[in-house]
This record gives C-alpha cells, sequence and structure tokens, in this order.
C-alpha cells in the first residue's frame, strides 16, 4: 500500500493515475425544486414523521448523502432518496437556504432501478407487503424467483411469501397498510385461509376492538380459533344451557325437555352441517 504515501489531497490522489487506491465518484450538485419524481415508482410511501425529522436534522446544519438519480426526457428523477428531497423541499419551505443536494447518475434500466430500491439501505425499510409488490415487479421483468432471492440476500422462501402476501385481495392490503394487522400475521392468515383471510381478519379486527386494542395479533387469533375448536363436551354443555323444561310429558309423571336453535341456511342442494353449526352458535355463546 505504499502508492497512498504523501498524498497532498484525495483530489490529487484520486487525480494521480499510478495511484490506484483512491478514485473519484463524480456527484452533481442539483436544485431540489427541479428534482422530479415517478408516480408509481417508490415502494415505501412518504412517512411524514421521517420527513420531518429529516428536515429538522437538515435546518440544524446535517449534510445529506447523495440522492440517485436518472435523467429522461429532460427531468431528473429520483431513483434513491425520496425522504430526503421531501426533507429538503420542507426545509425550503421553512426558510432554509438550500440551492443544492448532492446527487450521483443512477446507471442501470428499470429492472435494476427496482432491485437497487429494494436492497438501499439508506431510506426506511420495506414492509413484507411493499417487499411482495417490488417482488412481483421483477417477476414481471422475467426474473424467477432464486434470482430476486440471490440480489436480495433472502431465500426463495422468503421471496415466496412476500408474493403471496403481494397476491392476496385488496381487503388484506388495506386491513395491512391501514395498521390493523402486521404483515408477517396477515401472511400467516393468507396462507391458512387464502380468498376468505379478508374476512377473517375484520372478524378478528372486531373482537380486537371489543378488547379494547386496535390490531390484530398471533395470540388474538390463537383465542378465537380455540373457542371455535369446541369439543363435544362443551357443545353438549351449551346444548344442555338450551334446553327448556316443559313440565311432565307423559303419564306417570316424567319431564319434558326441548332445545330450540337456528342455523343458517345453506347453499342451494347443499346439506347441513349440524355439528358444525352448533359448534359456531357455541362458539358465539
Amino acid at each position: 500500500m505504499g502508492y497512498t504515501n504523501n498524498m497532498a489531497s484525495l483530489k490529487a490522489a484520486a487525480e494521480d493515475k499510478t495511484n490506484p487506491g483512491v478514485s473519484k465518484v463524480t456527484s452533481f450538485a442539483v436544485d431540489p425544486r427541479i428534482l422530479a419524481v415517478e408516480p408509481g415508482f417508490n415502494a415505501r410511501p412518504l412517512n411524514a414523521d421521517h420527513v420531518a425529522s429529516l428536515s429538522l436534522t437538515l435546518r440544524n446544519g446535517a449534510v445529506f448523502p447523495p440522492l440517485e438519480v436518472r435523467v429522461e426526457e429532460g427531468q431528473i428523477f429520483i431513483v434513491d432518496g425520496h425522504h430526503r428531497h421531501a426533507a429538503a423541499l420542507d426545509a425550503i419551505s421553512k426558510g432554509s437556504d438550500i440551492k443544492a443536494m448532492d446527487c450521483r447518475h443512477f446507471r442501470g434500466n428499470d429492472i435494476e432501478r427496482v432491485a437497487h430500491m429494494i436492497t438501499s439501505a439508506g431510506g426506511l425499510p420495506l414492509t413484507p407487503l411493499q417487499l411482495g409488490i417490488q417482488y412481483r415487479k421483477l417477476i414481471g421483468f422475467g426474473w424467477d424467483e432464486k434470482q430476486i432471492a440471490d440480489r436480495v440476500g433472502k431465500t426463495t422462501v422468503h421471496v415466496k411469501d412476500m408474493i403471496t402476501l403481494a397476491e392476496a385481495n385488496s381487503d388484506v392490503h388495506k386491513a395491512v397498510n391501514a395498521g390493523e394487522v402486521s404483515g408477517t400475521t396477515a401472511l400467516e392468515i393468507v396462507k391458512e385461509h387464502g380468498s376468505k383471510a379478508g374476512a377473517v381478519i375484520s372478524e378478528a379486527l372486531q373482537q380486537a376492538r371489543a378488547e379494547g386494542k386496535s390490531k390484530v395479533t398471533p395470540a388474538l387469533l390463537a383465542k378465537q380459533q380455540s373457542k371455535k375448536s369446541l369439543s363435544d363436551k362443551q357443545i353438549l354443555a351449551w346444548l344442555l344451557d338450551q334446553a327448556q323444561r316443559n313440565g311432565p310429558g307423559s303419564p306417570n309423571g316424567a319431564w319434558g325437555f326441548s332445545i330450540r336453535f337456528e342455523v343458517p341456511a345453506p347453499a342451494p342442494g347443499a346439506n347441513v352441517d349440524l355439528r358444525a353449526a352448533v359448534a359456531a352458535l357455541a362458539a358465539q355463546a
């Protein structure tokens, strides 16, 4: 490593062709007000609290790493650094004299841009649902699950799971995005219940709110499942609780009892699963 001796500056070292230990990365000073955001590209919806925090640090003198950008049809689009950009605009609106941000020219096609966004360590971590949506984009570009796993440093099982969540129905996505259930919990529900997962989450959420909670958790789901999986003994106990004594029902004075309950009407042509119907009624008691 003797070639690093006697350096006057990093700039001089980078310009010295005999010194391979230091190289120069070109960045550009760009007015943040002319940077464009590509609709639908950013996998991370802007987090207002994170933007506010970055804006404050910027106004207090912090220096951000360069943004990654690309140029197309005369516009400069952000590839990585959406929160930093939003924070700069917020700081400007609050009186900061920010005339430029460091930007680097991103080299790569549309596939590389998506892959870079997934693996970027500079922003907020992607949620399981956000990851799944981006993995599906790469699948659409022709990548297979192993290629994606190798690129992001995960297992193929992880990639398949995230894609499964991304392909769940919109009611599942809505609940995840609203913070009513975590992505990992939603994934397990989707695996078990398929297209009915949204209804399962909705039912569990009603129970959570009845208990003063705002989110579906694995513990709540387990408790619900245990209520629904009643034993024959528990079902019989419920039936006996419903029994009505009708008084002596025979000449010898024996007492008569009756039990009456209603179950949902089956689909045309379908048979009633009486045990399941009674178990559902007993679980609601």
